[in-house]
């Protein structure tokens, strides 16, 4: 069976994790990326890379974009090159090999959260990091708080960002004693810090602190999750008897909960790891059958989790919740 002709947008670190995966499943016909600098410097050893605006000048199936984070975005900016009549042939990591997304779930749903804030309203983002989600507060008061501390690869132990900014934080101190006056914010938004805290208890007190009575938090961290970012890893994950327990006795009361992901969606983003886990401690590259297997057995999980009913209540990606704060502790 002749493979489907694909041009691979997007030669950064999500390229590298998929390049197998990509080489197995497509007939690659050509590369490019938004860096131009990149895409000059490597078609010095190959006319298979080419800047974004020729490739309207290919015959493709399909356009695939490492990228799941910026997906959207990039997709956008291509069909603004290729035409909204070829916007299907568009496709991501997902799109392929099957429905495990994990960051987009979560960054939707906090997206959706922020929209329905009223204008105005102050928000701390308590434990920032890169400021991901600053531009969705343009109609808030948004202030942005971290230790500032995190430095990728600072020890070579589990998954490490490739690189790390915290420009433009608005306080920098400890989560659990922020220089904040009592109930003066209206929401606090806490994404994916609670793993990375020594005592992420300390940091409900401080959050039931600093907001109004009837004040909102959007809370959002792993049920089960990798080490990552190391040293400051503590916590493998929290279950939804965790935020009911703690949440209440510091003065919240959960307005709504939903788990991201299901048992067969997290062994198919774990399985997915596996190549890349295979060169890193076993300094072993798969073979072009291992990494088909690997593919089959994703397919068969993505088909479970479509008839799925309830299998999160037993792993799944994480947590996300709303909390009003109902009394003062």
């Amino acid at each position: 069976m002749d493979k489907k002709k694909v041009i691979v947008y997007g030669l950064g670190d999500s390229y590298k994790k998929q390049k197998k995966y990509i080489e197995s499943k497509f007939e690659i016909i050509a590369y490019s990326d938004s860096n131009r600098k990149l895409i000059f410097d490597l078609k010095a050893d190959s006319e298979l890379y080419i800047i974004p605006e020729d490739i309207q000048n290919y015959k493709y199936d399909f356009i695939y974009v490492t990228s799941s984070q910026y997906y959207k975005e990039i997709k956008r900016n291509i069909i603004e090159l290729i035409g909204n009549e070829n916007g299907d042939k568009v496709v991501s990591v997902y799109d392929v090999f099957g429905d495990f997304r994990n960051s987009e779930v979560k960054s939707d749903w906090v997206i959706n959260k922020l929209s329905e804030i009223g204008r105005g309203k102050k928000l701390l983002d308590a434990g920032a990091g890169s400021q991901r989600y600053r531009k969705f507060c343009d109609h808030l008061e948004y202030v942005a708080q971290d230790f500032a501390q995190y430095i990728p690869n600072e020890i070579n132990v589990g998954l490490q960002n490739d690189s790390w900014e915290y420009r433009g934080l608005d306080i920098i101190c400890d989560i659990i004693n922020m220089p904040l006056d009592n109930e003066v914010m209206d929401v606090i938004l806490c994404t994916e810090v609670f793993e990375h805290l020594k005592n992420p208890i300390l940091a409900l007190k401080e959050f039931n602190r600093i907001l109004k009575q009837g004040g909102t938090l959007i809370l959002t961290a792993p049920f089960c999750c990798l080490t990552h970012m190391a040293p400051y890893f503590f916590y493998n994950g929290f279950s939804e008897f965790w935020y009911r327990e703690y949440l209440e006795i510091n003065g919240f009361e959960i307005t709504e909960i939903r788990r991201n992901g299901n048992f067969f969606k997290y062994l198919s983003q774990e399985l997915f790891r596996v190549e890349n886990m295979a060169e890193k401690y076993c300094s072993t590259t798969l073979k072009r059958d291992e990494i088909d297997a690997i593919l089959k057995c994703v397919n068969i999980l993505t088909n479970l989790s479509e008839v799925d009913s309830n299998s999160n209540e037993t792993l799944c990606f994480g947590y996300m919740l709303t909390a009003e704060k109902v009394r003062n502790i």
